[in-house]
């Protein structure tokens, strides 16, 4: 299943040169529900494991609020690619998408669910409703291609 997902990203680097991807996710599981937690241990294998899966997307940015569950999502990405994670604020969310927009490079941002909906609102131009609950498998990918966005939603493979 990796293998098919890591062909997919593979595929559409190759296909659309003069492109850029916008990949947004939530944050993985946490532990206990409370003021700013950290992974759980499956929510460590789901960092990991996107990592993985953006091996080859060629991952320029990685964006992340200073939430620990967030900033804990982004870290393996960023470390795998030799960069340090950004920092963005909630408040300014049209300022990040914008941002996102022009830089034309491919970056991972780490949200909580009103900022992916409003971010793949601002950018791809669609409605979604985030399921709250099972949100932390799903992976959003707007592939930008002549500034036109495609919205493609993928779920990871991992079940723990």
């Amino acid at each position: 299943m990796i293998k098919v997902i890591l062909l997919f990203f593979i595929s559409f680097q190759c296909l659309a040169s003069p492109s850029h991807s916008i990949f947004i996710t939530n944050h993985a599981e946490t532990k206990h529900q409370k003021l700013n937690p950290t992974l759980s241990q499956c929510g460590k294998l789901r960092a990991k494991q996107l990592s993985t899966l953006l091996t080859h997307a060629d991952i320029q940015h990685v964006y992340s609020t200073t939430d620990l569950k967030n900033m804990e999502t982004a870290n393996p990405t960023a470390q795998k690619n030799n960069i340090p994670v950004k920092i963005f604020t909630p408040k300014l969310l049209d300022s990040l998408a914008i941002t996102v927009m022009k830089e034309e490079k491919n970056v991972l941002i780490v949200a909580d669910n009103n900022a992916i909906e409003f971010l793949i609102e601002f950018i791809a131009k669609h409605n979604i409703e985030v399921n709250h609950v099972a949100n932390h498998k799903l992976l959003y990918q707007i592939l930008m291609i002549k500034n036109e966005p495609v919205l493609t939603i993928l779920k990871q493979p991992l079940e723990c």
